[in-house]
């Protein structure tokens, strides 16, 4: 599970939440009333042609008409302008609007913020849906195309960029999204009161942004580069009139477990929290951008419900019984051999292993080279010495997953010649050895200066005890003491930000389409709370490599640094790396309609929550087949390799303009 990343709430459907579960079913009745009462959509003949849905319907309606067109009010024309209104489809024109889609949460969240202290990817996914940036990345193509922003600008010094604001563009408060609003949450998101030294550090790079007018605004990156456009159209925008007079210290505390008025397709009001058990996310009625192309299928559900759930096993079981709708298979162990009871061979649910681009990052247990024993890197090598990850795959995930080795797996920015370390005791002994732990105690621990070897892995999801059991027993046998300690994830991420641990079992996410290494490498982050480079990383090339990529246009050049930055990382043995899969494995019950390719191209497990919506069909074929132990649904098939498919054909059509950045994994 990721902790915490710098996301940009860009690409349209978005990183989404964890819904959870509602009433409880039996065996007899079908999945609780989550996918009945659907309130219309889209009919199933809705046409594919994305030219009949409008890149800006009614353009201009609701533009101020104190503003005038060359102020970027109605009739303006975008003549020295950019814009994208040649883009496909994201969603499913067929989508259904209406039901509820239920999905478990380890947690309740320690806040709703998403920016400031205690952070975790639930809240980069609730404000994804609440909260819209000035552009977007299309998941398919990865082309900048228009959210909050109708059109923009890039100035030739390729620092300077303007925005002219969509005048129909509104909070869930009804107030118009105007320029102020830029400048307001610029101003929120450089407040060092904030907590929150990445996005302190990411948003100082630009002079403080100018509103020209009420629908344009300008800013001015202090250095030149292709992260200026790329971080400040990605910033979700809030409104001025709720922040005024808001410093950053009173946003942390005041807005903690409430939300600003946001101008995405969801809100959650004080109604909707249930604490410490669930929180509600419920489709506005009134959003704005509904017709847009942009959003065509796509955010259908009118309740995204998620409930803590803090036993795997429980929510394995609730999932069975009927109580969720979705479940993310995490376990492979869950996948071979606990997936073929009657539900699933009789079609009621269906379970997919699909295969896409999605990012990869680091899974793996972080070491906190501010303390000792883990400022020594032969003690650090040591330890992944010590990590029997070949077996643990082998036994454990039946051969599922791949080792990791690099902080970019599976893509065009992986060093290939990172060292690949294996299992090894007696290479592990020797290198401690070297780092001056020769002697041994009574009890046959390592000791140096009289001190006993113990380190402490801090971790919050008991699924992993299989292998950290392992791990300490091949520890014990060379004489290292490791004390596991579990706490709530909510604890363990505070533990995390505040820098107090000795080894803390984490997985990051993706991100964007496009690694962002400043967050998880730069030195200027690592004495940071809160920030990403929880390991403390610090090194003077790496730094220059970060500077050199953030300016660097030429994406195959980026790709060159970013794996020399991958090599020094990876060197220093500051994560004990695990492994990952370039597939997503999901249960679900069979009443959803689905895209092709069930995600997007660049999505994970979290892209169903507003990719998919309750088919009425299949929905009444569910319910049927639940009173009527006789009738059997379609068993789908095992993997969807739509978008390996994709790019196959991309690349033969035409193999110099293939999207870049992605997982080129495509085994």
């Amino acid at each position: 599970m990721l902790h915490k990343f710098l996301t940009r709430p860009a690409v349209i459907v978005a990183a989404l939440v964890i819904a959870g579960c509602g009433g409880g079913t039996n065996n007899q009745q079908a999945p609780a009333a989550s996918g009945s009462g659907t309130s219309g959509g889209a009919a199933s003949t809705a046409s594919a042609d994305k030219n009949a849905y409008p890149v800006f319907p009614n353009a201009d309606a609701g533009a101020d008409p104190a503003v005038t067109a060359e102020q970027g009010g109605k009739g303006f024309t975008g003549e020295g302008w950019e814009t994208n209104t040649s883009f496909d489809l994201i969603g499913d024109p067929r989508a259904v609007k209406g039901g509820v889609i239920r999905e478990a949460q380890p947690d309740y969240p320690a806040t709703l913020r998403y920016i400031g202290p205690n952070l975790s990817i639930w809240n980069a996914t609730l404000h994804s849906l609440a909260y819209e940036s000035l552009l977007g990345l299309h998941p398919t193509s990865l082309e900048y195309i228009p959210v909050l922003a109708t059109h923009w600008q890039v100035g030739a010094d390729k620092m300077t960029f303007r925005f002219r604001i969509d005048p129909n563009a509104r909070f869930s408060d009804n107030t118009p999204v105007t320029a102020e609003d830029v400048v307001a949450t610029w101003k929120l998101y450089t407040d060092k009161s904030v907590q929150d030294p990445l996005r302190n550090a990411i948003f100082s790079k630009y002079e403080e942004p100018v509103a020209e007018s009420k629908y344009i605004v300008r800013v001015k990156s202090k250095e030149a580069g292709w992260t200026g456009l790329y971080y400040f159209s990605g910033l979700p925008i809030y409104p001025a009139h709720v922040l005024k007079g808001i410093t950053g210290a009173q946003y942390i505390k005041e807005w903690n477990d409430k939300m600003l008025p946001g101008s995405g397709p969801y809100a959650v009001g004080p109604a909707d929290l249930d604490k410490g058990n669930a929180v509600h996310i419920r489709r506005r009625k009134d959003y704005w951008a509904e017709k847009y192309r942009r959003n065509i299928g796509t955010a259908n559900f009118d309740e995204i419900r998620e409930v803590v759930v803090r036993d795997p096993n429980l929510e394995f079981e609730m999932v069975k019984r009927g109580d969720l709708d979705y479940y993310n298979v995490r376990r492979a162990a869950t996948w071979v051999q606990e997936l073929e009871f009657d539900k699933i061979q009789n079609g009621l649910m269906q379970k997919r292993k699909v295969w896409n681009h999605e990012p990869q990052s680091i899974q793996g247990i972080a070491l906190n080279t501010r303390r000792a024993p883990y400022d020594d890197v032969k003690v650090r090598k040591a330890l992944r010495h010590l990590f029997n990850r070949e077996q643990m795959i082998e036994k454990l995930m039946f051969g599922q997953y791949l080792m990791l080795n690099s902080a970019f797996p599976g893509s065009m920015y992986e060093n290939t010649n990172n060292e690949k370390l294996k299992y090894d005791p007696q290479e592990a002994v020797k290198l401690l050895t070297e780092a001056g732990w020769k002697d041994r105690n009574a009890q046959g621990q390592l000791v140096k200066n009289g001190q006993p070897l113990a380190v402490e892995l801090l971790y919050y999801d008991r699924q992993f005890e299989r292998y950290f059991t392992i791990f300490q027993d091949d520890l014990r046998k060379v004489g290292i003491t490791l004390n596991l300690r579990y706490t709530t994830p909510e604890t363990a991420f505070k533990l995390l930000d505040e820098q107090q641990f000795g080894m803390f079992m984490v997985g990051w996410g993706g991100g964007g389409p496009f690694p962002e290494p400043e967050q998880f490498f730069a030195s200027a982050q690592a004495d940071q709370k809160s920030s990403g480079n929880v390991t403390g990383f610090k090194d003077k090339r790496a730094d220059e490599i970060i500077q050199l990529y953030s300016k660097e246009f030429d994406v195959k050049k980026r790709a060159v640094l970013l794996r020399e930055l991958d090599g020094i990382y990876v060197g220093q043995h500051e994560y004990i790396f695990q492994w990952y899969a370039p597939y997503t494995r999901i249960l679900y019950w069979n009443k959803f309609g689905q895209p092709k390719g069930i995600i997007t191209r660049i999505g994970d497990y979290r892209d169903p929550l507003s990719m998919w919506w309750v088919d009425p069909q299949k929905n009444a074929d569910l319910e049927a087949a639940m009173r009527d132990p006789s009738k059997k649904l379609a068993v789908g098939p095992l993997e969807d390799k739509y978008w390996l498919d994709f790019q196959r054909t991309e690349e033969e059509q035409n193999p110099s303009n293939v999207s870049t950045g992605s997982n080129n994994t495509t085994k």
